[in-house]
């Protein structure tokens, strides 16, 4: 249709041209009579192609506004044409630019998206190993702390044992040196007695237990109204399971004890004595060590101030036990 159009246009546009021509012609022609007629001197012959030239020519260059008028509408027709055609292959283009950016900004969207959600996962994972991690860390750092600690108060109670064991070195050394001073008064023959007797306490002191008693022996062959003597020796003899001779050097303890007035330890020796005497008794009679734990409760608390005096005597002879 377009190119039948323009055919069309095309010969309107010859036509057009031809018509200006023709009518230059016949102008020219009538300017030529007009010419010739005033040569042979006819003013009406020359008058005649001079009107109608004038005629000629105006009705040329009318013609000639129309046709330009004419041309200009249809070129700007053409170009109407030319500018809709354009919108239309351009609006085309835009839009199939634009679907293109759609759907590489749908792909760009869901390939961040999957990076996004392998990254997130990736990181929940590692927050999840780290923390697994942490607490692994923390655990260990606890058990170390503790084992510090642990270590801290073997070397704190080492370290106490090394003052207990020292206190202990110097007690015996001074035990020793007691037991030195004291020989040599029984070598002077100087209150033997005495001497025995403070001899004793420090052999049992450091657990000589046999040595104790043969000086506390050797003191009451020299006194025997040594009440501290007597004591003495009954609580080591307890120790050594002879109870009944315990049992008797406590009594007479608690004799002269009482005939000194020392009500204290006459108390504590009779109690000892009578504790002793009942353990005895119930051993004789073939009684179980089940019924022996039976003992009246002031038989218990009576043993356990021998044991208080016990321990207190031999306290640092447990270096030597």
């Amino acid at each position: 249709m377009e190119p039948q159009l323009e055919n069309q246009n095309l010969d309107n546009q010859k036509t057009e041209n031809t018509l200006p021509l023709i009518l230059d012609i016949v102008s020219g022609i009538g300017v030529f009579g007009g010419v010739v007629g005033s040569f042979f001197n006819n003013v009406a012959l020359a008058t005649i192609p001079v009107s109608v030239a004038v005629a000629m020519q105006m009705a040329n260059r009318r013609k000639l506004a129309i046709d330009s008028a004419q041309t200009q509408q249809n070129s700007v027709v053409q170009i109407s044409q030319k500018i809709n055609q354009n919108q239309t292959v351009l609006s085309q283009q835009i839009q199939k630019f634009q679907q293109e950016i759609d759907n590489y900004i749908n792909q760009q969207h869901q390939s961040y998206t999957e990076q996004i959600k392998k990254l997130s996962d990736n990181f929940d994972q590692t927050l999840e190993e780290n923390i697994a991690a942490l607490h692994k860390s923390i655990a260990e750092a606890n058990q170390e702390r503790d084992q510090l600690n642990n270590f801290a108060q073997e070397i704190n109670d080492f370290t106490q044992n090394l003052d207990q064991q020292q206190q202990q070195i110097k007690s015996i050394v001074g035990e020793l040196q007691k037991i030195e001073n004291f020989s040599l008064l029984i070598d002077a023959n100087t209150d033997q007695a005495d001497a025995y007797y403070e001899r004793g306490m420090s052999y049992q002191k450091l657990g000589n237990k046999e040595g104790a008693i043969q000086d506390y022996t050797e003191a009451l062959h020299f006194d025997s109204t040594h009440a501290k003597a007597y004591h003495n020796r009954g609580i080591l003899l307890a120790e050594l399971d002879n109870k009944k001779q315990a049992v008797a050097d406590l009594r007479l303890a608690a004799k002269y004890y009482f005939e000194q007035g020392d009500i204290d330890s006459y108390q504590q020796a009779r109690d000892l004595s009578k504790e002793f005497y009942e353990v005895r008794h119930y051993i004789d009679d073939d009684i179980s060590l089940q019924m022996s734990e039976d003992v009246p409760a002031q038989a218990k608390e009576n043993e356990s101030k021998a044991d208080l005096l016990s321990t207190e005597t031999i306290s640092v002879g447990n270096l030597f036990s």
